[in-house]
């Protein structure tokens, strides 16, 4: 086994190479340490390069999550009570349209009879009639309010100048309401003689005139039940005072409340009275009909007319005579069952006086009326119906007795 001490002798020249290479070796070594000591003490205490550095070395350096935005809470403020949004007024562009909708007579010599608008606008007119109770008149003006909506009054005479029912009408009135005419005691105008019918008329509008203090005038007439509306001699009348027609409904207020749901409609006149049973009715009607987005307006507004005018007061209106009655011309026309007019009750006295009727004229074309009708048929070679069309009115009525 060999000696571990044991080296084998070289010659001077290789001994000088084996030193410059270990010379060599040893200076890269040197340098490789100095560059080392060179960058640690250049590296600040903190442990991250700098700028120079980072020109040499380039650091990757780890993603970092982002955080989803967190949304700013709400910032909680009082809640105000709801308030109904206002009704939209009509613009005059639709008020225009309106006038499209008023009806026309049904013959010469006769006025508009207004039932309904022909209308594609969510407009009604609710019509209160009579106005016995005044503590429910106030209620139903108040409903009507509170919806922005306005109401077309017909008080009967003798109720208009009561001082409870005066107060509430001149609060309507101040509110924008429509008051009109519903004749002066409730009276159908149909049986009564013309000097009669023309007061009832006449002292009706001198009540309003005198529970509002102006000389008024009104625009409609609605005699009792709508029965006599048909009737000449009474629109001749009307039209002799100013007026523009004759007001009827298409919705009566007497039926259940699904029956005055459904006839929720553009247009439709709704007739109502002040009783218990109607205010119960409208205090629920008024409200929904609003949230169905329904304008209630007057009949001056659904028609496009003007609003009723006003003058001052000159005379006291009590007292005063009604004008009389302007000569006409009678248009004969058919009469019917449930036909109340003028023209019946003449038509009556005509068929006494000839023996075909007995009693005493009334002005209704009902069952008797029919019969007699019927019998002047048979005796004159006609079709014994009981019709009577315009050409026999005017027959039996221009016959001599």
């Amino acid at each position: 086994m060999q000696n571990r001490g044991y080296r084998p002798r070289m010659s001077r020249a290789r001994q000088r190479a084996l030193m410059r290479r270990r010379l060599l070796i040893g200076g890269g070594a040197l340098a490789a340490l100095v560059v080392i000591g060179l960058v640690i003490l250049l590296l600040p205490r903190g442990g991250a390069p700098d700028r120079a550095v980072e020109a040499v070395v380039q650091v990757t350096p780890e993603p970092v999550a982002q955080e989803a935005p967190v949304a700013e809470a709400p910032v909680l403020a009082d809640t105000p009570e709801p308030t109904p949004a206002p009704t939209p007024q009509p613009t005059q562009e639709a008020l225009s349209m309106r006038a499209l909708t008023r009806p026309t007579p049904t013959a010469e010599g006769f006025m508009p009879v207004f039932s309904k608008a022909e209308t594609d606008e969510k407009i009604i007119a609710i019509t209160v009639d009579d106005c016995f109770q005044a503590d429910n008149l106030k209620q139903i003006v108040d409903a009507a309010i509170a919806v922005n909506g306005k109401l077309t009054i017909f008080p009967i005479g003798f109720n208009a100048v009561k001082s409870a029912q005066a107060e509430v009408l001149r609060y309507a009135y101040d509110n924008g309401f429509e008051l009109e005419n519903h004749t002066y005691s409730h009276n159908g105008l149909y049986a009564i003689s013309a000097d009669e019918m023309a007061e009832q008329v006449y002292q009706q509008q001198m009540a309003l005139s005198y529970v509002l203090g102006v000389e008024y005038q009104c625009h409609f007439l609605r005699p009792r039940g709508g029965d006599a509306r048909r009737c000449q001699r009474m629109q001749m009348y009307a039209k002799q005072m100013g007026y523009y027609g004759i007001a009827h409904w298409s919705v009566s207020g007497s039926g259940d409340d699904e029956k005055i749901a459904k006839g929720l409609k553009p247009g439709a006149i709704f007739l109502f009275h002040t009783t218990a049973k109607d205010l119960d009715k409208l205090l629920r009607f008024i409200p929904w009909a609003a949230e169905q987005g329904y304008q209630l307006v007057t009949l001056n507004e659904m028609f496009d007319y003007p609003a009723n005018e006003t003058a001052p007061l000159t005379t006291d209106p009590k007292g005063r005579t009604a004008p009389a009655p302007e000569p006409y011309e009678m248009v004969y026309v058919p009469l019917k069952a449930t036909s109340y007019c003028w023209e019946a009750y003449l038509l009556q006295e005509k068929l006494i006086a000839m023996g075909y009727l007995t009693g005493e004229p009334d002005g209704v074309y009902g069952n008797d009326c029919a019969k007699a009708v019927g019998k002047y048929q048979q005796d004159h070679g006609m079709e014994a119906n009981g019709v009577a069309d315009a050409d026999l009115v005017r027959q039996i009525l221009e016959t001599a007795t």
